[in-house]
């Protein structure tokens, strides 16, 4: 059945916070680049926890609410003085000064098709540690994603021509 309309994140946003704060899991499609390969665009999903205080550490990633209203799923980077410095898997731009009143909720798994790859598995957990600890991983990953995409394009119009 083909997509009738598409709605942002932003336009749900009432709609998730209310269903969290019921305890209930939300599960959100991906759109945008910044969390691949772990997350890729409008391919995969996101199933989210409400956050309730729970500590948040260093590799763990969090949905939160941008002071200009925009809704982001990152990863935490650092930890300093309270505030949390997130980053995206696939940059390396840092964003500082997020506080835990920003935060809205917490991811328990990614699906991918059907297949659904749960944050506490081993394979998560290797991944999270060779991608945030190492910076050579993280350098050639997107390294390759953006040559990737830039090939893509490139075929793209030799075909459409």
């Amino acid at each position: 059945m083909p997509i009738q309309k598409q709605y942002s994140i932003a336009d749900l946003a009432p709609v998730i916070t209310s269903l969290l704060a019921e305890g209930k899991k939300v599960i959100v499609s991906a759109a945008g680049n910044s969390m691949y390969p772990l997350i890729r665009n409008q391919k995969d999903a996101i199933v989210l926890t409400a956050y309730k205080g729970e500590s948040v550490n260093i590799g763990d990633m969090i949905f939160y609410k941008r002071t200009n209203g925009q809704y982001v799923l990152h990863r935490v980077v650092a930890i300093e003085n309270g505030e949390f410095t997130l980053m995206g898997d696939n940059q390396t731009l840092q964003e500082k000064g997020i506080t835990n009143k920003q935060i809205i909720a917490l991811p328990i798994a990614v699906i991918r098709g059907k297949k659904t790859i749960d944050i506490n598995s081993k394979g998560y957990l290797l991944y999270k540690k060779a991608w945030t600890k190492t910076d050579i991983f993280r350098k050639a990953g997107i390294g390759f994603f953006n040559l990737r995409i830039r090939a893509s394009k490139r075929l793209k119009k030799i075909i459409n021509k």
